[in-house]
């Protein structure tokens, strides 16, 4: 007899909450990407200060599970409608 101690969850979200994720990551990444092209004095540390707000950014909105789901109950929220 072949016992686990393993616990999975798959979450499963609609295309709707993923496209929100989206928007939300590149507001955010574009926004970042303008403070720094505005903020940044010396060119050599554009591009890596870049890439690191990109990873960054996709890491916290995209990956990040407390974040998604933070995300999702705020969507949840705005889509409510007043009775």
């Amino acid at each position: 007899m072949l016992t686990t101690d393993e616990v999975s969850v798959v979450v499963n979200r609609g295309a709707e909450s993923w496209q929100f994720f989206a928007f939300v990551f590149a507001a955010i990444c574009g926004l970042g990407v303008s403070l720094i092209d505005d903020l940044a004095e010396r060119t050599v540390l554009k591009i890596p200060a870049k890439l690191g707000w990109f990873v960054c950014s996709f890491y916290i909105f995209m990956v990040n599970a407390w974040v998604g789901n933070q995300l999702v109950m705020f969507l949840t929220w705005l889509k409510r409608q007043p009775q």
